[in-house]
């Protein structure tokens, strides 16, 4: 049965991965996300051929169909990484209730990921309606599997990550984003849903909010400190540093990063190995 669901999860997730690349095209732009599917540069509208997953974007050799104009190969990525990721959590909670919330971890987790790189921004649009569908799941799993009290531990860690984030947002406001906060609502509910639903003890909440918040902060750094090198090395066109001014870069440790991949990335893994953590 856990093979079954693996290989479900193949198909799957590239077809959500697609669906989180038309996510980080629109809702930054406040698209509809009903809006047809068209090429970014000539606006010519896309047939189904051209908008399978991975497939398309090879088939056509990265060029739309009618302008031959580039397409970037973040959509072939996003849809990659969102696969495995669905791979990932199917082989590790396997055909259970459990399932549910960290597939809808991670589909937020790459989409909003994405449109921080690019836009250092965490859209409203995107973040509360994951939080909304996170919170409904978990209520569903917590009773499905007669474990209600990890429905207030995922509350609990919603509160806890929320929290913390929020007074370091008014300790330093630039240091960190308001936007890293009400993610961290998101991303603090399924840590605290992880802890619930494997260990007993409230202190499991505590441990994986400050497991995930310091894997996070390690991979900001270390993150952080490579994309500066690389922007002074070859390009400030590498995730442009929106407080640059007259196209040069700022001093090396002070230049703007986007904090939210970090933040999602360090979640995901301590909610993915949560039981071998605790």
């Amino acid at each position: 049965m856990d093979l079954l669901v693996i290989l479900l999860a193949i198909p799957l997730g590239l077809v959500v991965g697609g669906f989180a690349t038309m996510l980080v095209d629109r809702i930054p732009d406040k698209t509809p996300i009903t809006a047809s599917s068209r090429c970014p540069f000539c606006e010519h509208p896309l047939g189904f051929a051209d908008t399978i997953p991975v497939l398309s974007w090879l088939r056509l050799k990265g060029r739309c169909r009618h302008c031959g104009d580039p397409i970037t190969p973040a959509y072939p990525v996003v849809e990659l990484v969102t696969m495995g990721l669905w791979v990932g959590a199917a082989a590790n909670w396997g055909w259970d209730w459990r399932l549910l919330p960290p597939l809808v971890l991670v589909t937020a987790a790459v989409a909003l990921s994405t449109i921080d790189m690019y836009v250092y921004r965490l859209p409203d649009r995107l973040v509360f309606p994951s939080l909304g569908l996170s919170l409904a799941l978990i209520v569903v799993a917590g009773f499905a599997i007669d474990l209600p009290s990890a429905i207030v531990k995922a509350l609990a860690g919603m509160a806890l990550y929320g929290g913390f984030l929020l007074l370091m947002h008014l300790i330093s406001p630039r240091g960190m984003g308001f936007g890293d906060v009400k993610l961290a609502l998101l991303l603090g509910l399924h840590l605290g849903w992880a802890a619930g639903s494997v260990w007993i003890e409230w202190a499991a909440v505590f441990q994986l909010v400050f497991y995930a918040l310091l894997l996070s902060c390690l991979l900001g750094g270390v993150g952080g400190i490579l994309i500066a090198i690389l922007r002074r090395r070859f390009s400030r066109d590498l995730l442009p540093d929106p407080e640059a001014e007259d196209g040069q870069p700022t001093r090396l440790l002070s230049q703007s990063m986007p904090f939210g991949p970090a933040l999602a990335a360090g979640t995901v893994a301590v909610v993915f190995f949560a039981d071998l953590i605790l």
